[in-house]
């Protein structure tokens, strides 16, 4: 069920991509990466659109997405945020995500996403 998933990687560094990307394949999920930073958003994020899950990475609370990149992700049903910093530190988070996981997340975390994103009717 999971080789269906489709897995977009925005604004991701070496270290945590590497993980991610590793999570992703041992689920057996499909993966692209854009090197799409969510300020100098950009026509080649377009792709991710079209990902069922899109993992976003914030560095911190204070990172801006850029307003059209922030436009798309606010009407796209599975925007994932992870970050090194917890959900309530993020107080104007510019969209509701499916799901928020706090770095570093274990992959038992990253596969009840994914399980929850198959429970839930789209």
């Amino acid at each position: 069920m999971n080789n269906s998933i489709r897995c977009s990687l925005v604004n991701y560094d070496g270290g945590s991509q590497a993980l991610l990307q590793q999570y992703i394949r041992r689920a057996g999920c499909q993966e692209s990466t854009l090197p799409t930073s969510p300020t100098l958003y950009a026509e080649d994020a377009n792709p991710a659109m079209s990902s069922d899950l899109i993992f976003l990475h914030l560095s911190s609370p204070e990172e801006s997405v850029q307003k059209d990149l922030a436009t798309q992700l606010r009407h796209h049903q599975g925007v994932v945020i992870t970050s090194p910093f917890p959900k309530q530190q993020f107080q104007d988070l510019f969209t509701e995500p499916f799901a928020f996981l706090t770095e570093p997340f274990s992959y038992a975390q990253f596969n009840k996403c994914l399980l929850t994103y198959c429970q839930t009717p789209i």
